[in-house]
């Protein structure tokens, strides 16, 4: 878990048009996320987890605890119910938006982040390098 502490900046990304199309990013959203290279910062005190994402002028800040649901937003405003677990070295956020359902895997790999995103059977992969 300690592995995933850090700041991440983005290197590259797979399939990200078809995933955000399958999330109803709007168009205007999906530009400024193809043209942005956005910073993940992980930390954790304790219990206490925090993921920060920023893209461009959007930040996302959220606090959690393992294993225990919150409510939050989506960059794009959407409410958002979600949990956090871990298995192993691989932190599993579980999305729920209605009846959507979407699964974010953050595992380190060598010297990146990688992030897998599936929703509705569309997955996309966001690597990332340590700042």
């Amino acid at each position: 878990m300690a592995s995933l502490v850090g700041t991440w900046d983005y290197v590259s990304a797979e399939n990200l048009d078809a995933y955000m199309t399958a999330t109803a990013v709007p168009d205007n959203l999906k530009e400024l996320a193809k043209n942005s290279k956005p910073t993940l910062n992980i930390t954790q005190d304790g219990d206490n987890w925090s993921l920060k994402t920023t893209v461009s002028d959007k930040v996302k800040d959220t606090t959690f605890k393992v294993g225990e649901e919150f409510s939050t937003k989506s960059l794009t405003g959407q409410d958002l119910q979600c949990t956090v677990t871990m298995e192993g070295e691989r932190m599993v956020e579980t999305q729920k938006a209605g009846d959507v359902t979407i699964v974010i895997t953050r595992e380190v790999k060598g010297d990146q982040l990688v992030s897998t995103m599936t929703v509705g059977g569309v997955t996309a992969t966001v690597y990332f390098k340590k700042a």
